[in-house]
């Protein structure tokens, strides 16, 4: 999922407020982490290309083991992880919600 200010349903990004608030698809072709680095790219106005690393802050594939679906289908619905990229606070919740917002 590319985040763009033109989406619509569960996707916001309010860039006077400079934060964002997505909604993962699992059963999409694109990852967690995609979804993380397009959206803080989006609200930083930067190709995804120039977002930190993601990997320098958390490890990538143990964030997307943590929240995906239990056994291909059964969504999870509790628990959330918050850590910083760039200069955002970026929270993912077992839902697949996301939220970011700048670090103040």
């Amino acid at each position: 999922m590319t985040v763009t200010p033109h989406d619509h349903g569960q996707s916001r990004i309010d860039r006077d407020r400079e934060t964002a608030f997505v909604s993962h698809d699992w059963t999409g072709t694109d990852s967690l982490t995609n979804t993380i680095v397009s959206t803080v790219a989006e609200l930083s106005e930067i190709d995804p290309t120039e977002v930190e690393r993601l990997y320098d802050r958390i490890n990538p594939e143990s964030l997307e083991t943590l929240f995906q679906p239990t056994n291909g289908t059964a969504g999870r619905n509790t628990g959330q992880v918050s850590f910083q990229l760039d200069a955002y606070t970026v929270t993912v919740h077992a839902t697949g919600d996301i939220v970011v917002a700048r670090i103040t």
